[in-house]
C-alpha cells in the first residue's frame, strides 16, 4: 500500500505495472481501511463569488455623448437627447466657411 501511496500513478496504471487486478487492489484497500485515502479526489477550489457595488441611475451620466471633432479643430460635443436639426444647421455653417 505505501508504494502505490509513493508512486504519485494512477490506481490504474499503478495496478498494471505490479501486474495486480484493481479490484483486487481495492478489496485489500477496504480490508484494510484505506480506500478512502486513495479514492478520494484532491480537492477543486470552488470559484470565489465576488459581488461589487452598483448604483442605478434614470438618466446617463454627463459627458457621455459623443464628440465630433471636425477639420480645422473644431470640435462638437453631443450630449444625449441632442436636436438633430441644430446640429445639421452647425454642420451645414461650418461647411460653408471652409
Amino acid at each position: 500500500m505505501s508504494a502505490f501511496e509513493a508512486s504519485d500513478q494512477s490506481l490504474r496504471l499503478f495496478c498494471a505495472e505490479q501486474g495486480i487486478a484493481v479490484s483486487t487492489f481495492r478489496h485489500w484497500l477496504a480490508r484494510l481501511g484505506q480506500a478512502a485515502t486513495v479514492n478520494a479526489a484532491p480537492p477543486v477550489p470552488s470559484p470565489v463569488a465576488r459581488l461589487v457595488p452598483v448604483e442605478v441611475v434614470d438618466e446617463p451620466p454627463a459627458g457621455s455623448g459623443v464628440v465630433v471633432v471636425a477639420g480645422g479643430g473644431v470640435r462638437i460635443e453631443l450630449t444625449p437627447g441632442f436636436d438633430g436639426a441644430t446640429l445639421r444647421r452647425v454642420l451645414a455653417t461650418l461647411g460653408a466657411g471652409a
